[in-house]
């Protein structure tokens, strides 16, 4: 039965890794139906955690950590979409600059991330994500997929591409360098905001009302 849905921990995994952060706390809501915090930390203008379900029968969680536009640092983003027979999902490690163009940050970044990227590709249901915009902001090594739940410890398999590009974020934040230059830091600025942007429209359009709107304004 839906009611009986045992939704996967995604809010409780994904905050066991955060806490390796030095966080501070600006924002909580815990009511009925939802999960929403929002913190700061070093080298990091926002970073914010959440989960709700709409009806009985979908949970969705996300995560998104913003740099500070002065850090040569990517973005973080991970969207789960849970139900009970499949769970969609995404997660990626969102370049800030051009990928393409700035080889060094792709040496540093997303290269290291090779590994996980093919761990994953194995996972049951690895496909591209559906939507053009969010591909367009998304790295080379994203992780997307439709993974079907057909038997125990598949939600939590889901789960293992989530925290464990969260993990390898949170070693970058610790080592990251200021940005070369206010032209540099300009050219972070404007493509955080850019993704923001492609995010925050993107969840408006395949969840409408049923994803909080103060929850949109905390993430984006």
């Amino acid at each position: 039965m839906a009611d009986e849905i045992k939704w996967a921990p995604y809010v409780g995994k994904m905050q066991e890794q955060l806490n390796q952060l030095a966080l501070r706390e600006i924002h909580q809501d815990l009511t009925a139906g939802k999960t929403l915090k929002a913190y700061a930390a070093d080298k990091i203008a926002k970073i914010a955690i959440g989960d709700c379900t709409i009806g009985s029968q979908k949970h969705i969680g996300l995560c998104t950590i913003v740099p500070l536009e002065q850090y040569w640092l990517p973005l973080y983003f991970s969207c789960w979409d849970e139900q009970q027979q499949e769970i969609s999902l995404l997660v990626d490690i969102m370049p800030t600059v051009d990928s393409l163009v700035d080889e060094p940050f792709r040496i540093k970044y997303l290269d290291p991330l090779h590994p996980l990227w093919e761990k994953f590709a194995s996972l049951p249901g690895i496909t591209p994500f559906e939507d053009d915009a969010v591909r367009s902001v998304c790295s080379i090594i994203y992780t997307a997929a439709v993974v079907p739940i057909e038997k125990e410890g598949m939600r939590l398999a889901a789960l293992a591409p989530h925290t464990e590009y969260l993990k390898s974020y949170i070693e970058f934040v610790k080592d990251a360098p200021p940005a070369d230059g206010e032209a540099k830091a300009k050219e972070i600025r404007r493509r955080i905001e850019a993704t923001r942007a492609v995010l925050r429209s993107y969840m408006q359009r395949a969840y409408g009302s049923g994803f909080h709107a103060d929850m949109l304004n905390v993430f984006f």
